[in-house]
């Protein structure tokens, strides 16, 4: 961070979960509801590949198409991953303003529940329970704060999601609407799954537009 010194890494940390500075390896365990959102994200976008990949198989979908669309959904689990496990920018106990930051400003804010130094733009997560540093807001989809150093992963998923919606909306639009043949009628379960993942796609596209 280009307000304090940072030297945590410098000391041993155990192989465990959590969101204290002891702890190897950022999860949030304090938050049951954000737990359970985070993996609804998961269950929603396997259940949409899963639904794009028997409609291939099904022979009512490119083979192409759907290769691309499964590439897009698992990007945005490997950016979804990269988002909740990592450390959000975290201000360490032991930070210290750097030399340039203390000759610019005569008083430091400090956290009065870390009882630690608050650099600008840094907030308190009353859920993670530990300051972050240019924290935007706290996501219970992530299960985590969203800050210095795990925006860009969090806007790729954004990105990622409404990409793989907007795609999935126009092919089911596109099969409803404008093909004629036989192979674009849905048959038994898939009209079901179709629904539902439709019903899905306008959810997530409408929440990652806003």
């Amino acid at each position: 961070d280009e307000y304090y010194f940072d030297d945590t890494n410098e000391y041993s940390f155990d192989c465990s979960f959590g969101t204290e500075e002891k702890d190897g390896i950022w999860m949030n365990r304090n938050d049951f509801p954000g737990t359970i959102l985070s993996a609804f994200v998961w269950v929603f976008i396997l259940y949409s590949a899963m639904t794009i990949t028997l409609l291939a198989e099904s022979k009512h979908l490119s083979h192409i198409l759907a290769y691309f669309y499964n590439t897009i959904c698992a990007l945005a689990l490997a950016s979804h991953a990269k988002t909740m496990f990592t450390d959000p920018g975290a201000v360490p106990q032991c930070a210290v303003p750097i030399d340039a930051a203390a000759r610019q400003m005569e008083t430091h804010s400090m956290c009065r529940i870390c009882k630690s130094f608050k650099p600008p733009g840094a907030h308190h997560c009353r859920i993670c329970n530990r300051c972050v540093s240019r924290m935007d807001h706290h996501c219970p989809w992530m299960n985590n704060c969203i800050g210095a150093t795990n925006l860009k992963s969090f806007i790729l998923f954004l990105a990622y999601t409404w990409i793989g919606s907007a795609l999935a909306l126009m092919i089911f639009g596109c099969n409803y609407f404008f093909c004629n043949k036989e192979s674009c009628e849905f048959t038994g379960v898939l009209v079901q799954l179709v629904r539902i993942m439709t019903v899905i796609c306008v959810g997530s596209l409408l929440f990652t537009s806003s």
